[in-house]
């Protein structure tokens, strides 16, 4: 299977858009969908101090790659990870390797608490394309539709929510992963929740035959926040 963009070996045949593509275009495709969200939601500014939690996951530790890589040059934007105190081994070595203060976050206290501390004024999330078409869909089909305007803000915090991953697919977030970072955490049993492992297979099941799909949801959510004016805020 050759890039279509190359003659090099594709690594990824995205259905979605009918492409098929190489490593380096791949990894090229992935940023610039990252940046563009970054730039059509607004999430960076000058003086930003972006703090991004170590979960143990790919999605996470590929998020601090994509930052340092796109961000970590810039004098005005500072970068910083947090992994939990008992965290994976590994994710403080991502951290190492890729030049990262890395701060770690004891037994029940509030992440967001810890970074506004470190003086930290955006919180990075590796949320995907798959979780926002999932919340989507299952805020719908459990009857809480008003709530895909976007949640009030109630709170006083200055910390924003940030998900530059949340326009690609899980699957590309884990072999963005894989090609660009020297050291992976092994991907931990993930944590199901009854009243949408239904929603979720059905979600699947859909997208396997319209691979647009779960990008539809994700315009959906954020055509009705814009509507509404209330902006969107990843949780």
């Amino acid at each position: 299977m050759e890039c279509t963009k190359c003659r090099r070996d594709a690594v990824i045949f995205q259905r979605y858009s009918g492409l098929r593509l190489c490593r380096d275009h791949f990894v090229a495709d992935v940023e610039a969908k990252a940046k563009r969200e970054i730039r059509r939601q607004h999430w960076l500014a000058t003086g930003d101090v972006i703090a991004v939690l170590l979960c143990g996951d790919l999605s996470s530790v590929a998020l601090l790659g994509f930052l340092v890589k796109v961000f970590g040059k810039r004098p005005d934007i500072s970068i910083l990870a947090l992994v939990p105190e008992d965290g994976n081994k590994t994710c403080r070595q991502v951290a190492v390797d890729l030049g990262v203060a890395c701060h770690e976050v004891t037994g029940g206290r509030d992440p967001d608490g810890i970074v506004q501390g470190l003086g930290a004024t955006k919180f990075a999330v590796g949320t995907a394309l798959d979780d926002i078409a999932l919340d989507v869909l299952a805020t719908v089909l459990e009857g809480h539709a008003d709530r895909l305007a976007g949640p009030r803000e109630t709170g006083t915090s200055p910390l924003s929510r940030i998900a530059p991953f949340s326009v690609i697919p899980a699957e590309e977030v884990a072999l963005y992963a894989r090609l660009t970072l020297e050291h992976l955490p092994e991907t931990p049993s993930p944590v199901v929740d009854d009243r949408r492992a239904d929603i979720r297979a059905l979600l699947d099941e859909y997208a396997a035959g319209h691979p647009a799909t779960k990008f539809a949801l994700k315009n959906l959510k954020d055509e009705l926040a814009g509507i509404c004016g209330e902006g969107e805020r990843i949780r």
